[in-house]
């Protein structure tokens, strides 16, 4: 009787190539998912829930304030305009989804009778724009789409 060499048979080469595919991909799904891991939105979530409250009594004081904005968002500038004067407003504008592109700036007035800041350009998207004085007295959030080069009511 003469017997063959493993390897020279088809069909053990067929029984190990479908386990071998499995494991070939399931390493390559662990180096994705490891590269590409997912923006956290809040690191805390138990601290964020606590200060909860807090955060809409700042939101209330703007309401019962009566503080109106007006945004608007150029390619390289941002401009507020408000029939109250301030000496300079806080604004974080924050990404959706990509943390690693959220900034936060001050805007000051101009000689137009706005405050303004210039920024890099900003890329489209859905965006929540978060105004504050310096002294955190209210807050003002809105949700906005880009790009929008018209004034935008808060």
């Amino acid at each position: 009787m003469k017997s063959d060499i493993w390897y020279r048979n088809p069909w053990v080469w067929l029984i190990i190539t479908f386990p071998m595919l499995a494991v070939i991909g399931g390493i390559a799904t662990i180096i994705i998912t490891n590269q590409n891991q997912p923006d956290m939105v809040i690191d805390d979530y138990y601290k964020k829930g606590k200060a909860i409250n807090q955060e809409l009594t700042l939101y209330n004081n703007a309401k019962e304030l009566g503080i109106s904005l007006s945004l608007k968002i150029d390619e390289q500038r941002i401009e507020l305009k408000s029939p109250q004067t301030y000496t300079a407003l806080k604004v974080n504008v924050v990404h959706s989804t990509l943390a690693d592109q959220d900034f936060s700036l001050v805007l000051t007035p101009n000689g137009k009778g706005t405050l303004s800041s210039s920024v890099d350009s900003i890329m489209a998207g859905k965006w929540q724009i978060i105004i504050a004085p310096m002294d955190n007295a209210w807050k003002i959030r809105k949700d906005i789409a880009l790009p929008n080069s018209t004034w935008i009511a808060l």
